[in-house]
């Protein structure tokens, strides 16, 4: 290989570990008594009652969500922060779709009931492999689901063909196979409850027509798609949160 592309390879290889940042006591968004850790999991309550999970994505931590949870802190709607294996305050060796999944799943069991569950990006990776073992909610929003998966999001962004085919060869090698699509049909075919989808037309990352081409497969889901929002942003922006709110039933 050429020494750019052997740069780009090592890019890419680096994307597949977490990096998020580090949530040490005074950078975390609630107050170190509303820990509530569920078994390796960092995980801080706001209000008693049936909570409403935030799930955040890669290399991020549960601050992103200081828009959409404290707007419910403040009006006393129950919640639930969680940090997911390999990012923030975990300390877990392990961070794939499958750990990030019995984590969520480990939370849901242990503060049950859950009403809600609010993923974004990877995190709807995680929740919709703890619906596979038996997590219960009854709302379940998935902001900017990764439908693509990882290496056809690289293609379409114009990656290095060569850097990005010598990328698969190495995670195949390494017994993880190529990183293609998550199946969301599948994972979410049985949750008897109400699913939302949304995305944004300015999402280069999980395209707005290809997630509401997957929701279009499951029966009675709901897809909300808004506009000029990069792929972060929509964790951030009011108008999302309000769209989640009226889903929800909240005035």
């Amino acid at each position: 290989m050429t020494e750019p592309i052997e740069r780009t390879v090592r890019a890419l290889l680096a994307e597949l570990v977490p990096s998020s940042p580090s949530a040490a006591p005074g950078q975390n968004m609630l107050a170190p008594n509303a820990r509530c850790d569920a078994g390796e999991t960092p995980l801080w309550r706001a209000h008693k009652g049936p909570a409403t999970l935030f799930v955040h994505g890669w290399n991020d931590t549960h601050r992103i969500w200081r828009q959409f949870a404290q707007d419910f802190i403040v009006n006393s709607r129950p919640v639930l922060l969680m940090d997911l294996p390999g990012h923030g305050a975990s300390k877990s060796a392990a961070f794939g779709g499958e750990a990030a999944g019995q984590s969520v799943y480990t939370v849901c069991k242990a503060e049950a009931p859950i009403d809600a569950i609010i993923a974004h990006s990877f995190g709807c990776v995680a929740t919709a492999n703890a619906l596979k073992r038996g997590a219960k909610a009854d709302y379940i929003i998935l902001i900017a689901p990764p439908v693509l998966g990882w290496a056809e999001s690289k293609r379409r962004t114009g990656v290095d063909p060569a850097a990005l085919e010598r990328v698969l060869e190495i995670v195949a090698a390494a017994g993880g196979g190529e990183i293609g699509p998550f199946d969301f049909e599948a994972a979410l075919s049985d949750f008897g409850g109400k699913l939302l989808f949304i995305g944004s037309d300015a999402d280069t990352v999980c395209p707005l027509d290809d997630i509401a081409a997957v929701a279009a497969k499951l029966a009675g889901a709901e897809v909300c798609g808004v506009s000029g929002l990069d792929h972060r942003e929509l964790c951030l922006d009011r108008i999302v949160l309000a769209n989640i709110l009226a889903f929800l039933g909240y005035d």
